[in-house]
């Protein structure tokens, strides 16, 4: 296939969709050029995702992309959050939802939704997306994602729009996990056309899965059009969208590794929009009048991985140490010019009632961090820290503030860079930088998701083993309704890790967006990039080139 660099128009898109393997009935419902002067946009990524299977790809790069191709039964409005500052979950694909009992909610599901093949979205989709075929089962292909939406015990159609979930255990946040990124919700037909009688579940899912990681089938605003790996993504209009008619006819995610090549295409015009501006470059944005700049701290943190399995991070006075060593204050006004903050343990304020404003902040004590290192018998072993260049924002630059911290306080880490995420964690792993997503709006949605009894790090990795008190407190935080008591096993659960230490937070990141001017784009405080109508707004005449004209 011919690798085409830029769109020049609905019909550029339509002969990309012709090259590929994607069926060209997604496309069916896009008006003729001649009816439609809306731009193509293109944005500039730092990577590309991965994938779009909702369940399988949740990596800050896959959900940017994803949030735009899928919706959940409950949306969480972020313009609003942006305007007010207030936390509000409005109807998505569901207009109303009841709980009937602690362990049980219904769903009136919207009538006429389509699907991005032009098929009507059902009950049955929304049994499919949370059912043992695709998450529950022993083999399911994207068990993975269970943390997230909880405790499942069954999911009912109730007729073609009305749903009933049924949890094995009172929830106090179920409505929060039905708005968050591993809820959005698949097309049911997308993955049965590959079952076959006699084949076990497991085969055939596996298929479906790997089929709708480029050819995922969803409700959003935008639609699957075009993939070229390693270059772009190009997703087209979905002008059915129960949201009204998307702003762009196509938006086109261009890869674009360098800072510096990203702000030189959006000030020369090749790009529309770019992402991951680090703070020193915003003043070099704002001295052009037809460039505009947005940006928001991130509900989410970048932390530091301790493998507390690895024989010299075992003892956790060490780990300790490591913390104790780290300069925070340091670290946001050298890299993010002072606009970020570090939280003060596993939460934010938009945790509401569940937020515990006495908890103390991380401690720099450097000498305090040197007679811990000096107790807990380390002899100067080389300790590798591995990050993967050009993931996180600033995240090689942290690295090595880091190194020389540690260096300080008699710790010899080395800095080792790898491609993916599997070498990260791979055989011999000992450091690694993360990033903690706050997937909703408390503490189960970061602490519990990132480190708790069923979390990858401690099932799949294995590179903590909570003390047992921590998994008592996580299932009292999990099932009691009573604010208080919840309350109280939080802050347990938070001087279990900060003693433990199987990480260490570093700070919160801001997200910088530049555009040009006439787009008018409300940054999400996630790592999705909000495509829908309300949060992306094009000024009429729009051109790459010259902004707005006429």
């Amino acid at each position: 296939m011919m690798h085409l660099l830029a769109l020049a128009g609905r019909a550029t898109v339509a002969l990309l969709i012709a090259m590929t393997a994607i069926p060209i009935a997604i496309m069916a419902a896009t008006p003729p050029a001649h009816a439609d002067d809306r731009p193509d946009l293109i944005i500039a990524v730092n990577k590309l995702a991965r994938g779009l299977e909702p369940g399988r790809f949740g990596g800050n790069v896959d959900v940017r992309v994803i949030h735009s191709v899928f919706d959940t039964l409950i949306r969480r409005d972020f313009v609003h959050q942006a305007k007010t500052g207030e936390l509000r979950l409005v109807p998505g694909l569901a207009t109303s939802w009841k709980r009937t009992s602690p362990t049980v909610m219904e769903f009136a599901l919207r009538q006429g939704v389509k699907w991005h093949d032009g098929t009507e979205f059902t009950a049955d989709d929304v049994v499919f997306s949370f059912g043992p075929e695709r998450v529950y089962g022993a083999h399911a292909p994207v068990r993975n994602i269970q943390p997230s939406l909880g405790r499942i015990k069954s999911v009912e159609a109730l007729g073609r729009y009305k749903v009933r979930i049924t949890m094995e255990v009172p929830d106090p946040i179920l409505e929060h996990r039905l708005s968050a990124k591993s809820a959005w919700i698949v097309q049911r037909a997308n993955y049965l056309k590959f079952k076959k009688d006699g084949v076990p579940t497991a085969e055939w899912m596996d298929k479906a899965v790997k089929h709708a990681t480029w050819h995922p089938v969803g409700t959003g605003p935008y639609k699957m059009a075009f993939y070229r790996p390693g270059e772009h993504i190009i997703l087209a209009a979905n002008d059915n969208y129960w949201m009204g008619k998307p702003a762009a006819q196509s938006v086109t995610f261009k890869a674009v590794p360098e800072v510096s090549s990203r702000i030189a295409g959006l000030v020369s015009g090749e790009f529309d929009m770019i992402v991951e501006i680090p703070p020193d470059q915003i003043p070099v944005l704002d001295r052009y009048d037809d460039l505009s700049v947005a940006s928001v701290i991130l509900e989410n943190t970048h932390i530091v991985v301790f493998n507390t399995s690895d024989p010299v991070l075992k003892d956790k006075k060490l780990r300790q140490a490591l913390s104790l060593a780290i300069d925070r204050k340091k670290l946001i006004d050298t890299l993010w010019a002072g606009r970020t903050m570090t939280p003060n343990g596993n939460q934010m304020k938009i945790f509401g009632d569940m937020y515990l404003a006495d908890f103390p902040a991380f401690e720099y004590a450097p000498e305090k961090a040197r007679a811990l290192v000096a107790a807990s018998g380390y002899k100067g072993e080389e300790i590798t820290y591995r990050v993967i260049p050009d993931y996180y924002t600033l995240g090689m630059e942290a690295a090595q503030i880091l190194q020389e911290m540690w260096k300080a306080v008699g710790v010899n880490v080395k800095i080792t860079t790898v491609e993916n995420w599997k070498s990260v964690r791979a055989k011999g792993a000992q450091i690694y930088p993360w990033s903690n997503t706050i997937r909703f709006p408390d503490p189960i949605g970061q602490i519990i998701q990132s480190h708790g009894p069923r979390s990858a790090l401690q099932t799949k990795y294995k590179f903590w083993t909570a003390p047992a008190a921590f998994a008592q407190q996580t299932e009292i935080l999990e099932t009691s309704m009573d604010p208080a008591t919840r309350r109280a096993a939080f802050r347990r659960i938070m001087e279990i890790y900060r003693d433990d230490v199987p990480s260490t937070f570093l700070y919160n990141p801001l997200s910088t967006y530049g555009m040009r001017k006439g787009i008018d784009y409300t940054p999400v405080p996630q790592y999705f990039i909000d495509l829908r109508p309300d949060s992306l707004k094009i000024a009429p005449h729009y051109s790459r080139a010259g902004g707005t004209s006429g």
